[in-house]
């Protein structure tokens, strides 16, 4: 599967395009602090790059200030009577932009594209200078404003030169493709829509677009082009091609995620001077009151995650392999939905979930408070235009991808303070004329008409972890029956562990103790599940957390600076047992069997219960070789109760007809209870 990925991500990052340069500039960039006399100290990085370890290492008053990019381009003469522009792919969060000394533009806000029309500003045949200060400092009109999540200061994505014609498919349409593919009908019969190719020229000509459409075994299935006359001084121009596609093969997510090519030609007097190849694939989506969340006419279980993007050593400086790896364990635990969580993430994410299939929730950084000095909306200019911004960039950037279904427009808001509600309908209503044809979203776990304003709510639960316990939901599900019926609603729902906390006693710890056991994470989420998977009022599930993620705000689990609500902790080396109990009945693929609570090791009664998760039918448990009998599982659960070991270690074996496991188990200070197991 790795090997797959891999090809895939590497002919993502190779193809070429006519008629226009993409040049990665990533390597060689020297970096200094604010307070440098000069650049002679600098150190020599490659991109993406973070400066923030100390907020890696838990410092709660990690480094939030500027840091400085240089790098020197010789540019060649040939690229005279082209334009050139230079594209980031995130800064945070505050960026400015500097060529041969001179200013050339600011972006606000940490992870989405930006780009600039450098062609004036450079000396041809020359060295160049370019200088980007990077702020990360809090910014009360840059969102997010609040959360948990540390904001990393850095270039933490890469940094293209791209070298065009002077008439161009554009690029500075908040960065976006410069090309949308709209869908306005799609069946099994027909998939109408327009493409809309947005053109920039420096030049008064005759522009023609010329799009084509291909299955993935390049049979053309639409070809059709548009012109029109732009003026040397007229802004971009918005050229629209309607199309119509028969007999589609249908974007059909883990089951058939069916990829189209889409080709943008663009001529100017008939000489080709740009071009453009994207894919996509065409679906329709619905939310059912009794059969949940519908893709292309069928139910489809939204077994989602929640995932945020930053890990041990780099924070969200993560490379294309490390986006492969993230999104692997997600298809090992049978994830078929992810929220990508507060911040939009790397755009090879994207990618890998349009090719494999994973419906897509991707959120705009409107982000509640965490902490009692957090303030999450300011009802100022400022901080409205920059969400405003960024909404627009996310949505136009993303436009393209079919995995994408959610918009999330908040998470967690709370009522305190400025009443954000006609703001968030602003940004609704924004995300509606940019996109009709995808769902609005928010996570809550408020009370009032903050619910009711985008498509689909979704409920962010801890019972059972701050307060009360896993069975609660019950209680509240009856309630959501009986009272927002009306609404399409899901759940997301999550609790803390550390894997080196482990001990017999299971009850709900104070989570903002230190001590956060294993055990207890995974009762609760087999509660959770027991209740919630298989509820005709929920179209889906969105568990918290994918991966444990930085917090340096948190000083409580494992370590200080870490949210530990994740299935899979921050270095992605250890998947905690709740891990297992999805992949025991979300993937079906691969049998296997994993015995539960295996680091909970040394255990001080000779009387124990073993568990086991697997999504096999049946499976056999051995104790030194002796079977304690065949068992049938319950949502993926095995269990065999009332065990009696020997004092010292025992080896347990879990077998079924096509997989195996084995740990080994330690009683210590034992009272004989009957015939011990040899």
């Amino acid at each position: 599967m790795k090997r797959g990925l891999l090809l895939f991500i590497f002919i993502l990052v190779s193809h070429s395009l006519v008629a226009r340069e993409v040049h990665n500039i990533n390597r060689g960039w020297k970096f200094f602090s604010n307070s440098a006399v000069s650049s002679d100290g600098a150190l020599t990085v490659n991109l993406p790059h973070m400066w923030n370890n100390d907020a890696l290492s838990g410092k709660r008053d990690y480094f939030r200030g500027i840091g400085n990019y240089l790098k020197s381009i010789k540019v060649p003469n040939n690229w005279q009577n082209k334009r050139v522009f230079i594209r980031f792919y995130g800064a945070n969060s505050l960026a400015n932009f500097l060529v041969n000394g001179k200013h050339v533009g600011e972006h606000r806000g940490g992870y989405t594209k930006f780009t600039y029309d450098i062609t004036d500003c450079l000396k041809y045949g020359e060295a160049n200078t370019f200088w980007v200060i990077v702020n990360n400092s809090p910014q009360m009109d840059i969102l997010p404003t609040a959360g948990d999540q540390n904001s990393y200061g850095g270039l933490s994505r890469n940094v293209e030169i791209i070298v065009t014609d002077p008439t161009v498919i554009s690029l500075t349409d908040y960065s976006s493709d410069g090309v949308s593919v709209v869908q306005n009908r799609v069946s099994e019969e027909m998939v109408e829509g327009v493409v809309n190719v947005m053109v920039d020229s420096h030049l008064g000509c005759n522009v023609t677009a010329e799009v084509t459409i291909s299955k993935n075994d390049s049979m053309v299935v639409f070809t059709q082009s548009t012109g029109s006359y732009i003026g040397a001084d007229e802004e971009p121009k918005m050229l629209t091609i309607p199309y119509t596609i028969q007999d589609p093969i249908l974007w059909n997510g883990v089951i058939n995620p069916y990829l189209y090519s889409v080709n943008v030609k663009l001529f100017r007097d008939d000489t080709l001077v740009d071009s453009l190849e994207l894919q996509t694939g065409f679906r329709y989506f619905s939310i059912d009151k009794n059969r949940g969340f519908m893709l292309n006419g069928s139910p489809y279980r939204l077994n989602g995650v929640v995932a945020h993007q930053d890990r041990v050593m780099v924070g969200p400086a993560i490379s294309t392999y490390q986006v492969m790896e993230d999104f692997t364990l997600m298809q090992e635990m049978g994830a078929t939905a992810v929220r990508v969580a507060n911040v939009p993430h790397h755009a090879d994410f994207y990618k890998l979930c349009d090719r494999f299939g994973m419906i897509v929730w991707s959120d705009i950084p409107l982000i509640g408070a965490a902490f009692l000095t957090d303030k999450a909306f300011l009802d100022t200019p400022s901080f409205k235009n920059n969400g405003i911004q960024q909404t627009k960039e996310i949505v136009k950037q993303h436009f393209n991808h079919p995995s994408i279904i959610f918009w999330g427009i908040f998470s967690d808001l709370s009522l305190r303070g400025d009443d954000p509600l006609n703001y968030i309908k602003e940004l609704n209503t924004i995300v509606k004329t940019e996109d009709a044809g995808r769902y609005t979203a928010a996570t809550s776990s408020e009370d009032g008409e903050i619910n009711f304003v985008t498509d689909v709510i979704v409920w962010n639960h801890h019972l059972g972890w701050k307060e009360g316990w896993p069975d609660d939901i019950i209680v509240w599900l009856e309630q959501l029956k009986k009272e927002w019926s009306n609404l399409n609603s899901g759940i997301s729902y999550g609790a803390g562990a550390s894997i080196h906390h482990q001990e017999d006693s299971l009850y709900r710890p104070n989570y903002m103790d230190s001590w956060h056991p294993e055990r207890w994470q995974t009762y609760f989420h087999e509660s959770y599940y027991k209740n919630t998977q298989n509820n005709p009022q929920l179209f889906g599930t969105f568990v918290s957390n994918m991966f444990d993620y930085g917090a340096t705000g948190r000083t409580w689990g494992e370590a200080n600076g870490i949210n530990d609500l994740g299935l899979v902790t921050f270095d992605r080396r250890y998947k905690k047992d709740a891990f297992y109990l999805y992949k025991a009945n979300w993937n079906k693929n691969k049998p296997f069997v994993y015995i539960a609570e295996r680091r909970w090791n040394q255990r001080n009664n000779s009387n124990q219960d073993i568990k086991i998760y697997s999504n096999c039918r049946e499976v056999e448990l051995f104790v030194n070789g002796v079977s304690m009998g065949m068992k049938s599982g319950d949502n993926g659960i095995f269990r065999w109760s009332d065990i009696l070991f020997k004092d010292g270690i025992s080896r347990v074996e879990a077998n079924a007809v096509t997989a195996k496991d084995d740990m080994f188990l330690e009683i210590l200070n034992i009272k004989p209870m009957g015939i011990s197991i040899e």
